[in-house]
């Protein structure tokens, strides 16, 4: 018995189309060799994150009857398809996670987009409830890494510590950083359940590991909060990879990196903390030099 023949009979004209419709986008979806390429464009989301935002994976069940946005998420879920843990090793190991160029500079604020809500439990203490990581990032300038494995925060520490430069602001010369200016580290696990087995048996280890003074801006986060499609769009989708973002007092993306910095991408970075600190500072009565 030919089961896909039946299987084929049953289906309504409508939900033919839609199968086919599908596989359409499917094929058409499938990624192209990955190219490095300059970040040009700001990255972030159009509005500020909040305590209410919440970001849909999918369309509700209105959303069904509007051709437009059945097209358009047909064809994200062709990506997604796609795009598989196994393409983004392969996209790892060619480029060693380095996935696109930083920008030459920093973005301008009014240019600039938002960081998206997240939440997260801080590793400053046992049994710490989920902060929203927004309100941890208000009014301060933040190096925020991002990163789901050792190898991928090893690559984002390259914008924290860089031996030609003899700098290193996650020991040595963290009391060097400004009041002002905060080191936040956020560790994305794949599901809850991941979730569940990193906090019975390597969340101990992992505080003894990262030292007091880092601990209250450290997160663990879920990274199911961002569906696929934001994680593409914010190019934060490489699991395998550690990304480099700088954030200003008023939660906007204003720099960006993949993967290890080099020298001339560090110096930027920090040239670029410098001019937003000075945007930040303008105006303000006995504001830092530094």
């Amino acid at each position: 018995m030919n089961y896909f023949s039946v299987f084929k009979r049953t289906l309504t004209q409508s939900q033919r189309l839609s199968v086919g419709k599908f596989t359409k986008f499917v094929l058409n979806a499938t990624p192209e060799p990955h190219a490095v390429k300059p970040l040009v464009r700001p990255v972030g989301l159009t509005t500020p994150p909040t305590s209410d935002t919440k970001y849909s994976a999918g369309n509700s069940f209105k959303d069904l009857f509007d051709k437009e946005k059945t097209d358009k998420r047909s064809g994200e879920l062709g990506i997604e398809f796609n795009k598989t843990s196994m393409h983004h090793m392969s996209v790892f190991r060619k480029t060693n996670g380095r996935l696109f160029e930083p920008p030459k500079s920093y973005w301008r604020a009014d240019k600039a987009l938002y960081f998206p809500h997240l939440k997260g439990e801080p590793l400053s203490g046992r049994g710490s409830k989920e902060i929203n990581i927004e309100d941890k990032l208000k009014d301060k300038i933040s190096i925020v890494n991002l990163f789901s494995n050792k190898t991928a925060n090893e690559l984002a520490d390259t914008s924290l510590k860089n031996e030609r430069r003899n700098i290193d602001y996650l020991n040595k010369d963290f009391e060097s950083l400004p009041k002002d200016v905060q080191i936040v580290q956020i560790n994305l696990i794949d599901s809850k359940a991941k979730m569940l087995i990193f906090k019975l048996f390597a969340m101990r280890s992992l505080r003894s590991l990262i030292p007091s003074f880092l601990k209250d801006t450290y997160f663990i986060c879920n990274r199911d909060q961002l569906p696929f499609i934001l994680r593409e769009n914010l190019h934060i989708n490489n699991p395998y990879t550690g990304y480099s973002l700088l954030v200003d007092q008023n939660l906007k993306i204003r720099w960006m990196g993949s993967g290890a910095l080099t020298v001339e991408d560090f110096d930027v970075l920090w040239k670029a903390v410098k001019g937003v600190k000075k945007e930040a500072n303008k105006g303000n009565e006995g504001s830092s030099t530094w």
